[in-house]
């Protein structure tokens, strides 16, 4: 059995230098449901003796985009890379994100909070890594625009400003309902994409070609 795995890596830079637009805060109290009992999920010895890893690696089969959270905590952007993010409902505009319970950026996340989701264009996987800690030498500092007081990663594949509604448990993740309040996106660009532990690029089939 192996250790624990250690919660994923944060980032704090300092916010100076960006423009800043109009937006209220609001504060509020996160709410949880009740905790159910845990039960043991079946999976072929050869998967290996370590459950947790052998249920990950089986969920990273499932390939998904890479986004890049982040909030404001006073002048600072405090973030981090995931790719636990999706579509909820289009009316009311929900989107939900799954945040580990150990770090920090859950911690800041609240009722009434805003957070920030960029989604990574397949040129941005330095950046992908410099927030997951992961950051080469030569990496490029991030840039920011904010929006309703909220800190966007600039030349994402598009963007979404959210204000939590509601939160949940979710083992050793909690969750986020946000109602979005802002997005865009931008055309001609495709998206970074991970899949079995590593980023992908997508090649459209032929005849096709990528929309924005």
């Amino acid at each position: 059995m192996t250790e624990r795995p250690t919660p994923p890596s944060e980032f704090e830079l300092p916010l100076g230098g960006t423009a800043v637009w109009a937006g209220p805060d609001g504060l509020g109290d996160s709410s949880f449901d009740d905790v159910p009992a845990p039960q043991a999920v079946e999976l072929p010895p050869e998967l290996g003796d370590d459950p947790r890893i052998a249920l990950r690696r089986t969920l990273g089969m499932f390939a998904t985009g890479v986004t890049v959270i982040t909030t404001r905590q006073r002048d600072q952007v405090h973030g981090m890379t995931a790719n636990a993010f999706m579509s909820v409902s289009l009316e009311p505009p929900l989107v939900l994100i799954s945040v580990d319970r150990r770090t920090r950026m859950c911690g800041l996340l609240h009722e009434g909070r805003y957070f920030a989701v960029s989604v990574l264009a397949e040129d941005q996987s330095a950046l992908s890594d410099r927030f997951a800690g992961r950051a080469a030498h030569d990496t490029p500092e991030p840039r920011f625009e904010v929006v309703r007081d909220t800190p966007l990663v600039e030349g994402a594949l598009a963007h979404f400003v959210a204000i939590v509604a509601r939160s949940y448990w979710g083992g050793d993740h909690s969750l986020f309902l946000g109602r979005v309040v802002f997005a865009h996106y931008r055309e001609g660009a495709a998206p970074l994409l991970f899949h079995g532990g590593r980023y992908e690029r997508l090649t459209p089939a032929a005849g096709n070609r990528i929309v924005g």
